[in-house]
């Protein structure tokens, strides 16, 4: 029954991840046509993709996103090519702002039924203490040891 709980906790935690990389493709792809960047299609799905890889996917996304911006220009914003690539830049960062800090606590937190404050303060707590594998497996890991205190205390044995 343990093993049962355990294992739905992580197998939608990696349901949630699915749904941030869509998430993020999707926004990137969106703002992208809003803006006129070019290529927007690959790039969303790059950015997508990148989401998959805590802190090291969304700059590597980023960095063709901002190159294709600086040498193409915008088709809708009458702006040099350097200051596209800026508000491009600035773009995913704040695309990024959203995810971590109102989209990740809110979708992963429901996957594994967690409050997103709790999910927010434990991911920050294990990043600072174990770096980017803290930030990868905070959630899970505290829901797993949520349920294993659960199973441990509270749950008549038969």
């Amino acid at each position: 029954m343990l093993l049962k709980r355990i294992l739905k906790i992580w197998i939608n935690y990696l349901k949630s991840q699915l749904v941030l990389m869509v998430f993020i493709g999707v926004i990137t792809y969106i703002v992208g046509k809003m803006v006129g960047l070019s290529d927007t299609l690959v790039l969303s799905i790059v950015a997508g993709v990148g989401e998959g890889i805590v802190q090291i996917g969304p700059i590597a996304a980023t960095i063709p996103a901002v190159v294709i911006a600086y040498i193409k220009g915008s088709s809708v914003l009458s702006v040099e090519n350097w200051l596209f690539a800026l508000i491009i830049i600035a773009i995913y960062i704040l695309i990024q702002m959203f995810e971590n800090y109102i989209l990740k606590p809110k979708i992963v937190g429901d996957a594994v039924n967690m409050h997103p404050i709790l999910s927010l303060v434990g991911m920050t707590i294990f990043g600072i203490l174990l770096g980017i594998p803290g930030l990868i497996f905070a959630i899970p890991v505290m829901a797993t040891a949520r349920e294993i205190i659960h199973y441990l205390f509270y749950e008549e044995r038969k």
